[in-house]
Parts: C-alpha cells; structure tokens; sequence
C-alpha cells in the first residue's frame, strides 16, 4: 500500500494552499468580518442583487468580489431574500414580528409596505408584501377598511387649487 492511497483510507487530507493565495489577490478571505458586516448591512437596507452587491462593495469600499462569491457568502451567512425567509420561518415567529409593528401603530396608518420596512429595518428579517398584508388582514380587517387606498387625497389645500385654476383661466 502506497502512501497516498494510506493517506486517502484514513482521511486525511493535504491542503497544498493553507493560507488561501490564489489568483484572487484581491479578493478578501472567506472569515472577514467587515465584508460579513457590509453584508449584513446590504439585507437590513433590502438591497438582495448580488450584481448590485458586488457593485456597491467595489463603489463605497473598494472590495473586489465577484457575484458568484457574493451569493455564496450570503448563502453560509443565512441572508436570503423575503421569499425564502417566509418559507422557512416559523408562523408563530411571522405572525408576532408583524402584531408586534401592528401594535406600535395604535391610529393604522401603516400599511403592508411600511410594516415590512420596519420588520426588515429593526430586526433584519424580510417577510413577503402579500403575506404581511393576508396577516394584517387576518388580524384586523377593519384597520384595512378605515385605511382605504383606492381614495386619492387631494394635494395642497383649497386655496392653492382655486390659485391654480384662476392661473391657467387667465392665460
């Protein structure tokens, strides 16, 4: 028996690169921190494009990282768009996220949208729009009724329309 084949048995594997130089010079270490930091930051700013990602990381901080590396460093950080979040989630966690943004809205002004940046902004998880909008209407429907967005409000008071129209009267 040859030692390579001993050493394949037993499992012990040569790692021939341990400091991880390759032709990626530029590209930071799997473990750093800041970029685990910056991405972080990315998924609390709802911001999931890894082509953007990537951008954004060359742009404000002149790190080089490819898409592909940016999809796989999310990946291993557990940082996933509204959809897979959702999916994975507990409903017991869903349903609370969303009751206890409900509850800080006393007047329910806040619609779905908001809800959502508000879960994603103070806790860092994203929900779907519809999802959050079946619960709120699950919860409290008539919060929903009082809140009725097909009725436009008009702009500016009435003053400034009678202004506008006698303008345009006169020209």
């Amino acid at each position: 028996m040859s030692a390579h084949s001993a050493e394949s048995s037993t499992g012990i594997k040569n790692n021939r690169n341990p400091s991880g130089r390759n032709q990626y010079k530029d590209c930071p270490p799997k473990n750093d921190a800041r970029v685990a930091e910056l991405l972080y930051d990315y998924q609390r700013r709802e911001i999931f494009d890894k082509k953007k990602i990537s951008q954004l990381l060359y742009d404000e901080h002149g790190i080089k990282l490819s898409e592909s590396s940016v999809a796989r460093r999310r990946r291993t950080l557990g940082l996933y768009a509204s959809g897979i979040t959702t999916r994975q989630l507990p409903e017991t966690v869903k349903r609370q996220l969303i009751l206890t943004q409900m509850s800080k809205d006393p007047g329910k002004k806040l619609g779905p949208r908001m809800i959502k940046q508000l879960i994603a902004k103070e806790t860092g998880i994203h929900l779907t729009r519809d999802y959050i909008r079946a619960e709120m209407l699950r919860q409290d429907p008539e919060g929903f009724a009082s809140r009725d967005t097909s009725i436009k409000k008009a702009r500016g008071s009435a003053s400034e329309a009678s202004e506008e129209v006698a303008f345009t009267a006169s020209s």
